[in-house]
Order: structure tokens, then sequence, then C-alpha cells
């Protein structure tokens, strides 16, 4: 099954006003909070302030003078304006949100949502920053226009990967993602569990994994401390996905995943790995399984060819290399 004609349309429409409301949001973040004139020893003096991480932080701007009245009247201008297309694209958001809903559009829960809105408005660690686990399918559902078979639905956390040049690491990565994090709830702490997953007071956690070619680059990393694993370093090859969905309230958001190809092999090979829970192995194996039928069938841009076949690692061209046991053929699943 495919999505219908009016669930490209809502979520066409998703991604346009999407897109606009970001660019609105974008446009007031980088302005300040406000600005003010100060009477110091009976001379006038221009102040601006902003707030972040829930302080508020005032800098001296300039005496008065034509100039800075010319400034603090500009800066009133744009304030208003970005104000007014706000308030009109949010309106136009809440009109739809209950029809995108109505329409059954791919979806995630609000709190990922959220912390992908703000990821996406974080600049450059937005395109540092890969969604794998689950999640990642919903991206994959966007991009093929299908949506997955009921039962592979994600479950309520988040699990990111880190895009690291190996070149020229940056181990203040994963301190500005905290604060990024902070920034949608500031009740978001590193877990004493693991220092590789935050987790905020209603429980929700967010776990921080990256490659092992970088692991010694990253190690200065703190407080959050994202963990190596063998095999996360195919997850940040080919092309990454970026699509926008909607949160269980019918707000749109983007979402970054990383090339379903590489993805769903990668899955596949972990549902092999020795140690792997049962429950996790299956899980894995029929997500990998439904992942390459999709992309066969409806991702054509994304190429399982021989070229392809022969840039891949050897552990993973083995996984299109095996044939599936007659019995999990037999129930493997489709998207519908």
């Amino acid at each position: 099954m495919v999505l219908s004609d009016e669930q490209l349309r809502g979520l066409a429409n998703a991604a346009q006003l999407y897109e606009i409301w970001k660019d609105v949001l974008k446009g007031l973040s980088n302005l300040p909070g406000g600005m003010y004139w100060r009477v110091i020893n009976s001379k006038e003096y221009l102040y601006q302030y902003a707030t972040g991480a829930g302080k508020q932080q005032t800098r001296y701007v300039a005496p008065k003078t034509p100039e800075a009245e010319e400034r603090f009247r500009d800066f009133q201008e744009q304030k208003r304006a970005l104000e007014e297309r706000r308030t009109g694209v949010e309106a136009r958001l809440k009109e739809f949100a209950p029809v995108w809903r109505a329409l059954r559009l791919p979806a995630i829960d609000t709190t990922a949502a959220r912390i992908l809105r703000a990821l996406d408005q974080a600049g450059d660690i937005a395109d540092r920053v890969l969604v794998i686990g689950t999640y990642a399918l919903k991206a994959y559902e966007v991009e093929a226009a299908s949506p997955f078979a009921v039962g592979m639905d994600a479950t309520e956390d988040l699990d990111f990967t880190l895009f690291v040049d190996p070149v020229s690491p940056d181990p203040d990565l994963p301190r500005r993602l905290l604060l990024t994090l902070k920034r949608v709830d500031p009740s978001f702490i590193v877990a004493t569990s693991s220092s590789r997953t935050v987790v905020n007071k209603n429980g929700y956690l967010v776990d921080l994994l990256m490659n092992k070619n970088v692991a010694n680059a990253m190690r200065s990393a703190t407080p959050w401390k994202p963990e190596s694993f063998a095999g996360q370093e195919w997850l940040v090859l080919g092309t990454p996905v970026k699509g926008v969905l909607i949160d269980y309230q019918g707000w749109p958001v983007a979402i970054r995943a990383p090339d379903p190809r590489f993805f769903a092999l990668h899955k596949l090979w972990l549902s092999k790995r020795k140690g792997r829970s049962a429950a996790k192995a299956e899980k894995d194996q029929r997500q990998g399984l439904a992942l390459l039928e999709t992309i066969k069938e409806r991702m054509p841009q994304f190429r399982l060819d021989e070229a392809f076949m022969r840039s891949l690692p050897e552990e993973l061209r083995e996984q299109i290399a095996a044939p599936t046991p007659p019995s999990e053929a037999k129930d493997k699943p489709s998207c519908h």
C-alpha cells in the first residue's frame, strides 16, 4: 500500500509550511530579544538583551545618536514584521494540524518532534546528527511515500549517531547538542547509568552513538559522551534522507536519517550479531528486510546495482548475498 494522493498533498503542504515557519523562526532568532534606551547620568544609551538557557543577557550597544535611533527603529520594524508572519504561519499550522492527523500522515511523538525542530534550527549541528533506530523508518516512509507494516512503530525514545569528520573532529559537538536539547526541556541531564544517554524528568531517553573511527578524537567530549559501536561507520555513508512529517499533535517536523540502503543492511548485520537478544534480532531482521523491499519497489534513486555492491564493506555485501531462510521469507513483512 502506498500513501494516497490526499496524503501526499498533506505531506507536501506540511513541508512547505514547515520551511516557511522555520525561516521565520530563524529570522527571529537572529534578532536580539529586545532593545531599549537606558538613562545613565542624564544621557541615553541603547541596550539590547537576549534570553538563553533560562537567563537574560544584556549588552550595551551605543550612545544615543541618529544612527543608533535608526538602528533601534529598524529592529522594531523587523521584529514586528517577523512576529506578524509568525502569527500568520502558526495560525495556518493550527488549521491544518487536525486535518493532517485525520489523514494519518507518518508521525512521531511530540517530545522527539520538539527536539528535532530545535536541532533543525541549530545551524551546523543539524547536518552532523542523524536519527537512527526505529524512528529512522519514519523518514523512509516519507521518502518512499509508503508506510511500513503495523508493528514496526517507533518506541518513545530517540537515538542519534554523530556524523563526525575524522580529519577535523569536533569534541565539543555533544555538549552543544545537549544545550540544544536543554532549550527544548531544561530537565535533560546525563543519565547516571550511562554517559551516552540523556534523560528528562519524564524518563524520555536520548542515546548518542558514534563510529569507532573517531572514538579517540571524541574521547574528551563532556558531559554527554557518545559511545562507539561497531557498524556505526556504515550509517554515515551514502546519501542521507531528509523528510518532513508530523508529530502526534499534527505539527510538521523535519527528520534526517542515514542512507536507507546502509541502514537496511546494517539492521540485517545486527540481527546476526552474537549476543543480540532474540527479540531485538527478530525486530532488526524484519525492519531490514522490509526496508530493502521498499527500496527496490519505491526508491529507485537509491540503487542496489553492481556498482553499489562493489562499494560495500564485505560484512554488508554478505547481507544482500545471503538468501532468506524459507521460514523467514514466509513471514517477511512488507509495506502496506
